[in-house]
């Protein structure tokens, strides 16, 4: 094993309140199980979490890597630069070049060979170690070159042998012997390959005691707030980046009585849940672009038949199959607007782990207090990026199912309307099994009975009665959250996952004198345009950050607004979550420009 460490190694280990590790190779060469086990190790040691994938549709092959942040503070990205990357080949440090920090650390796999010189004069910091020739030769699988890997990154992070030795045996005791054993077989030539070449930790990293925060992702979050909320049953086709609530609900939902079904296709997702809908269950599906564009007459339906019913939109790079492990918010139009003809919806949220649960509870309750179709709308980096949040509080939780009637509630009715024509557009809604509670769902304009009609009177009171729950909604919508200073000329928009770049852009922007104000939007139809209002009035300036290319958010927001000359849009579209730096590279030059010229 060959080293370039030694002379480049600082005289004592550097204090690193905050350090971003990047584990890069092929698809199936385990990066994300390093990633896993960091993770661990970072908890164990009281430290916050967050990481995030990246991969291709595929179940082996190709450059896949996955990013892990560790910190004394709340982090809600991967910042902006590479502290130390494990490359087991070049092709992953060609990837990582353009993030690494100045100073940067590099564990190689140098089984074909070391670590190209064109990467030389960097000041980085190489070790040249054949993880993947030592893995085949010493426990005749290739795979194990990740154990390998993870027992040096303990060594250069200074994280001690027993903490490397307990996140191992936990991960994979329950796997058994055999698996334990090999890894831990893999650990020990490791951790001698390091004392052979004399490595000693480069980085200090603060300790204290085991964190009692737990690691989400968003989709994990989302699948428990469903079961939490009373949600008792889920169907869904496997699509990405979606797939992952389905998985955790499956084995999980029916020790609670409830049911997950995965059906042929979303045509038939949307239908099945509909039937459950109008039978009285709590329903959630979830999908991505594509199969929400197979859904959108169904959920026109539900709107017309006012069933009430959760979907999880989970945003991808589109159109048609995109980039399926990407990460885009260009939905919204879709969410917001698809339909032919209108039909009352909510479309809310949220921006972390801890809001992807709570949120969907509140969208349970929406969707059955107002009998409509809620749209909880995530992207595929809140979906699938883990981060460290509290356990989540389960004795705040409420379920309310509406205008939902009991048998004695029937009992008391002379005669059941389904569409009963009311004061605040919300008619009593049964179970059809109860007696007296049966009725006509169909997918036509239909009168107080469920029966259908073409009557010009029947048909403006029925579209009335229906949007305006839209309207009665507003108060018990999620509010944005704001954050930043009060007196700020500037201010941020966003939503979803671009929470975490801004609040640390909020940051950088402030090192540079620039204050700013930054409304995290947590609903999006119907924009709760008072609330912007209150916050954007005072401004001069409003960046709203999202990704998609044609900033669609921001449309919708100007069209609310006016005044749209203040407004600029800060897009991007490559299939990559926002850098901090990015968002307040963007502000700082754009503020800079309108100062030159005198604006």
């Amino acid at each position: 094993m060959a080293t370039t460490l030694e002379q480049q190694k600082p005289a004592e280990p550097m204090l690193k309140q905050d350090i971003c590790i990047m584990i890069g190779g092929q698809g199936g060469d385990g990066t994300l199980t390093v990633v896993n086990l960091l993770g661990s190790c970072f908890r164990n040691i009281g430290l916050n979490v967050y990481d995030a994938r990246n991969v291709l549709s595929r179940i082996r092959g190709g450059h896949a890597d996955g990013v892990i942040r560790a910190s004394t503070e709340q982090v809600l990205s991967t910042g902006d630069q590479v502290d130390v990357l494990v490359a087991f080949d070049e092709e992953a440090v060609q990837a990582a070049v353009n993030e690494l920090a100045p100073d940067a650390s590099i564990i190689f796999d140098s089984s074909k060979g070391q670590l190209s010189e064109k990467f030389g004069g960097m000041g980085l910091r190489v070790v040249n170690a054949p993880l993947g020739n030592m893995a085949a030769s010493k426990l005749r699988r290739n795979i194990f070159k990740n154990t390998i890997a993870f027992a040096i990154l303990g060594r250069l992070l200074g994280l001690e042998d027993d903490l490397l030795i307990e996140v191992l045996r936990s991960r994979y005791e329950r796997r058994g012997k055999e698996a334990l054993d090999a890894n831990m077989q893999a650990l020990s030539l490791g951790s001698d390959l390091a004392k052979q070449n004399n490595i000693r930790s480069i980085y200090k990293i603060p300790h204290s005691e085991k964190s009692n925060k737990i690691l989400a992702t968003g989709n994990e979050a989302v699948a428990y707030g469903f079961l939490v909320g009373g949600g008792r049953f889920f169907v869904g086709y496997p699509i990405t980046p979606a797939t992952d609530i389905m998985e955790w609900l499956a084995p999980r939902i029916s020790k609670l009585g409830g049911v997950v079904k995965q059906a042929e296709d979303e045509l038939a997702v949307i239908n099945m849940g509909i039937g459950a809908a109008y039978a009285g269950a709590r329903v959630m599906v979830a999908t991505s672009g594509p199969g929400q564009s197979l859904m959108t007459e169904g959920v026109g339906h539900a709107g017309e038949a006012e069933l009430p019913i959760v979907v999880v939109e989970c945003q991808r790079v589109g159109p048609s199959t995109g980039e399926p492990t990407k990460n885009e918010q260009s939905d919204l139009n879709h969410v917001v607007y698809g339909s032919h003809g209108e039909f009352p919806r909510l479309v809310i949220a949220p921006g972390s782990a801890a809001e992807c649960f709570q949120l969907t509870v509140d969208a349970l309750n929406l969707a059955e207090t107002y009998q409509l179709p809620v749209f909880l709308l995530l992207d595929q980096a809140l979906c699938q990026n883990s981060e460290s949040i509290l356990p989540f509080n389960l004795k705040s939780i409420k379920v309310e199912r509406g205008k939902l009637l009991s048998q004695s509630d029937l009992e008391k009715i002379q005669t059941y309307k389904r569409y009963q024509f009311s004061e605040d557009g919300i008619s009593p809604r049964s179970v059809p099994s109860l007696e007296g509670g049966q009725s006509q769902v169909t997918g036509n304009e239909h009168n107080e009975y469920g029966l259908t009609s073409v009557d010009t009177t029947n048909r403006l009171r029925m579209m009335s009665k229906r949007m305006k729950k839209v309207e009665l909604a507003k108060n018990e919508l999620p509010r944005g959250n704001n954050f930043g200073r009060k007196d700020a000329k500037i201010g941020i928009i966003g939503f979803g996952s671009t929470l975490g770049p801004i609040l640390e852009s909020m940051e950088q922007l402030k090192s540079k004198n620039i204050g700013v104000r930054f409304q995290q939007i947590r609903t999006i139809f119907p924009l709760l345009v008072e609330d912007l209002i209150e916050f954007s009035d005072p401004l001069d300036k409003i960046f709203v950050v999202e990704n998609n290319y044609q900033g669609q958010l921001a449309k919708m927001i100007r069209s609310a607004l006016g005044r749209n000359e203040r407004i600029e849009s800060i897009t991007k579209f490559d299939g990559t979550s926002f850098k901090p730096r990015e968002i307040t590279n963007a502000i700082s030059t754009s503020i800079q420009g309108k100062l030159e010229m005198g604006v």
